[in-house]
């Protein structure tokens, strides 16, 4: 058997090792953590209605203008804010795969991408109820259609795949350097303002053009053209979207995998 094969059997071994360990911990982790909290499931979506609320109220008042929509005013936002509460949680990711397993990371010896499977399975448990949400109301909007309600989770599991894949490449720093992840952290709390989630932007003014070349931007669009019946405005913008979230995933998740010793020996030097 040359190398090459040895190495694949050896990396084929470690994903599968990797799948099981990742489900098992993923089981412990969910049940323990939504059986403490009454609501459970409903603090998933609550952060996305109490912004859909008050920005609804604001645009009535005037104090938002959101240009010409397709869908209801309440509608419109929320899906935006629904997907990029998605892609930066998602982001988060690998970051707290290896934050929550500080306690036998450094002492026990198994294949680390479980970690952020484990991790990653959580989130796209938390998209689905996010997804189903949109999708009722949707429908309950503007009836149902097979092609937009599966184009809508198309979004919303875009998003996810496009968070993972930038947080993949950043854990090496966000991890060995604190203000990298403050910085992050900052980013993603402001930057759902610099997203079309709330209005939509028009001219060519220096803030239409960042809120335009939003990563997210094309999913927003997409999934609100998607719920409100129209075609893709973009479909090629949307299609680099979802290649560049899979081609970064890839990439991060061999990054992890290989900057994983250092940065596990990174955490026995800092005593953690």
């Amino acid at each position: 058997m040359t190398a090459a094969l040895r190495a694949a059997a050896r990396w084929a071994h470690d994903a599968r090792a990797a799948l099981v360990l990742s489900f098992r911990i993923f089981q412990r982790t969910i049940g323990a953590k939504y059986r403490k909290s009454f609501l459970g499931y409903f603090w998933m979506v609550a952060p996305a209605l109490l912004i859909t609320g008050a920005v609804t109220l604001a645009n009535q008042a005037g104090v938002v203008a959101s240009g010409q929509t397709a869908l209801s005013y309440p509608l419109f936002v929320l899906l935006g804010t629904l997907l990029w509460q998605v892609f930066a949680e998602a982001i988060d990711v690998p970051h707290q795969a290896f934050e929550s397993a500080r306690s036998y990371l450094t002492r026990v010896h198994f294949p680390r991408e479980a970690i952020v499977l484990a991790q990653l399975y959580e989130s796209l448990l938390t998209t689905a109820v996010r997804l189903v949400l949109a999708l009722v109301l949707v429908v309950y909007a503007h009836g149902f259609d097979a092609g937009g309600a599966l184009l809508i989770a198309v979004c919303f599991y875009g998003a996810v795949l496009l968070g993972l894949g930038f947080g993949a490449l950043l854990m090496p720093f966000t991890q060995l350097f604190a203000d990298v992840h403050q910085t992050l952290r900052l980013l993603l709390a402001y930057g759902l303002f610099l997203t079309p989630a709330m209005y939509q932007p028009s001219g060519d003014g220096w803030f239409a053009t960042i809120v335009r070349s939003n990563p997210v931007s094309p999913l927003m669009d997409a999934a609100r053209q998607a719920a409100a019946g129209q075609a893709l405005a973009e479909p090629m913008t949307f299609a680099l979207v979802l290649g560049g979230g899979a081609v970064a995933t890839v990439a991060g998740l061999l990054l992890v995998r290989a900057v994983a010793p250092i940065v596990i020996e990174r955490m026995l030097l800092g005593g953690r």
